[in-house]
């Protein structure tokens, strides 16, 4: 699930990111504050889809250098609308499907 993560949101696929997630998940990224920006509280699929569609298509958020390190944690480089930030996302939580319940992502 890592890596299908990871690509999602590297190649801006909001669609594929949303997939990747249970329906009443929860997407907490704690990057944003770092360059004065609000943090990021996802909650539910659905508004998952939302939120990244409009993050990616007004190009607010992009991430670079993708890594898995392990099933459940990677690294990438993230923009913010602002200078790329070395952030740290940890799958904290599945279902019996797989899919997401927890992500959260933080400074690394």
């Amino acid at each position: 699930m890592i890596n299908k993560l990871l690509k999602a949101l590297h190649e801006k696929d909001y669609f594929g990111l949303a997939a990747c997630f249970a329906p009443n998940c929860k997407y907490y990224d704690y990057c944003p504050s770092l360059n004065g920006h609000e943090n990021y509280f996802v909650h539910g699929r659905e508004m998952v889809e939302m939120f990244f569609r409009n993050r990616f298509v007004h190009n607010h958020f992009e991430i670079a250098s993708p890594r898995a390190e392990s099933e459940t944690e990677g690294t990438f480089f993230g923009s913010y609308d602002a200078p790329f930030v070395y952030a740290r996302l940890r799958i904290e939580g599945t279902d019996e499907n797989g899919l997401i319940t927890k992500l959260v992502i933080s400074a690394a």
